[in-house]
């Protein structure tokens, strides 16, 4: 495993990959410092994955793609891929609730199932749970819920 701590404002990234460079744990809080850096890494060999993250990253930050695209590792159960399958689908500032997720995915009644994927999801931004919210508002995020509503927020403005 191969671990990496990147500074990118607004954020600060937690990375960790398996050998053969795929991502399979990414996390994220705010972070003011403006300059962009590694603060950590494992090995030169994760240099290459921090750089790829980086522009993966900023493809999505600038909205040039609906999600930070990289290479991962895929280790989850057919429902969880289903779930997943589908958050990829979603564009930017697309918000939907566990329940329309649910029935998109032919589960009409899974939403607190969904829920609990969303709750677990390894690799946020990868696939972007802070776009679904519950049917009265905005629920829980892995990340925090301040940074879900920052999401949301910086994403939905941008449809306008």
């Amino acid at each position: 495993m191969q671990k990496a701590i990147l500074n990118l404002f607004p954020f600060i990234f937690y990375l960790l990959w398996n050998e053969e460079g795929k991502l399979i744990k990414l996390s994220f809080n705010f972070s003011f410092d403006l300059e962009p850096k590694i603060l950590q890494i494992g090995s030169i060999k994760a240099k290459k994955w921090v750089e790829e993250f980086y522009e993966a990253f900023l493809a999505y930050w600038n909205f040039e793609k609906d999600r930070v695209e990289i290479p991962h590792l895929e280790n989850f159960t057919e429902f969880e891929k289903r779930v997943l399958k589908e958050l990829s689908q979603l564009k930017i500032g697309e918000v939907i609730t566990y329940k329309i997720l649910a029935e998109r995915i032919g589960y009409p009644k899974a939403h607190r199932a969904i829920g609990r994927v969303m709750a677990k999801n390894p690799l946020p931004l990868v696939y972007p749970c802070h776009r679904v919210i519950g049917s009265k508002g905005l629920t829980g995020y892995s990340q925090g819920l301040i940074l879900k509503q920052f999401l949301l927020y910086r994403e939905i403005k941008y449809g306008f």
